[in-house]
């Protein structure tokens, strides 16, 4: 009676823990269908190999929209820690640049490649060059200057400077020499300004170019923190007001969607399995336990 008893539950657990083998085993395999003639072999491929394209697509949403979505990026790149991390490159850098003999142009070129370099460079001066020329022209200094000779002329300013002829230059003479002149300056500034700007950009660059970083990190020594706030004050901006363009330039669900298509099923399998072993081991255990009981129901009728 006893070895009857016994029976029931050893071969339901055997049961149980094939079958849940079975199950987890046709998550994956067989990788392709199977085919007698014309006919598909039912549950062929597995469920995962079948679906593939339908699950890449869902996990691509499902971490694009859940897991890594705007809000949740957002929140992280602008955690405490992540501007302590950016101190500390700053920080790191400016101590490694300190003893660099090479200069800024040299370290450019290494970086990124010498004409590479040399294109941003150039670019750098240009919209440097377009911006101070429209802030230059939207200055108006034709009349400014104007407006400063004429202050100068009545403070008595001009006395000294014309001397004997000053008896000939009356208040109207002034002005309406000041009213001539103010277009010619201002055409002079809005034909000629570009130039010169540009040419005191590449000026200055080429001396910039040609410093070494051990001299340019000595001359931002003083300017640690207000150099660290200009980074952090710009990461922020760029967190705050691009990242949603940045995620939608990414498109994380299509890479998440492509990647997972790129793998073949038994890289899958064995990502799967690294991850979840010890739950997928569970659950044939678990199928073990449900056999042993429901074998331990059927001998007690």
């Amino acid at each position: 009676m006893s070895i009857e008893f016994l029976i029931g539950p050893l071969v339901g657990a055997v049961i149980g823990g094939i079958t849940n083998s079975i199950a987890i085993k046709m998550l994956f395999r067989p990788l392709n269908p199977i085919k007698i003639g014309s006919y598909t072999v039912p549950f062929t491929p597995g469920v995962i190999p079948k679906e593939k394209e339908r699950i890449a697509k869902k996990v691509g949403q499902v971490v694009s929209e859940e897991l890594l979505n705007e809000d949740v990026l957002k929140e992280w790149l602008l955690k405490e820690e992540v501007y302590q991390r950016i101190e500390e490159a700053v920080d790191h850098y400016l101590q490694e640049y300190a003893a660099h003999e090479e200069t800024l142009q040299e370290v450019l070129s290494q970086a990124v490649g010498k004409e590479r370099a040399m294109y941003y460079v150039c670019e750098i001066e240009e919209q440097l060059t377009e911006k101070l020329y429209s802030k230059v022209v939207s200055m108006a200094l034709g009349k400014m200057i104007i407006k400063q000779i004429l202050e100068a002329y009545k403070a008595g300013s001009f006395g000294n400077l014309l001397g004997p002829m000053s008896f000939f230059v009356n208040d109207s003479l002034v002005e309406n020499l000041a009213q001539k002149l103010e277009p010619v300056i201002s055409k002079f500034i809005e034909d000629e300004g570009e130039d010169f700007i540009r040419k005191a950009i590449e000026e200055e660059s080429t001396k910039l170019l040609d410093t070494s970083m051990k001299d340019i990190v000595e001359k931002l020594s003083s300017y640690d923190e207000l150099i660290k706030k200009m980074i952090f004050k710009a990461y922020k901006r760029i967190v705050t007001h691009y990242l949603s363009h940045i995620l939608e330039t990414l498109n994380v669900a299509k890479i998440i969607e492509e990647r997972i298509l790129s793998l073949n099923m038994i890289e899958i399998e064995r990502i799967i399995f690294s991850i979840m072993r010890k739950e997928l081991n569970a659950i044939v255990w678990f199928g073990v336990l449900l056999g042993a009981i429901m074998g331990c129901v059927t001998s007690l009728f």
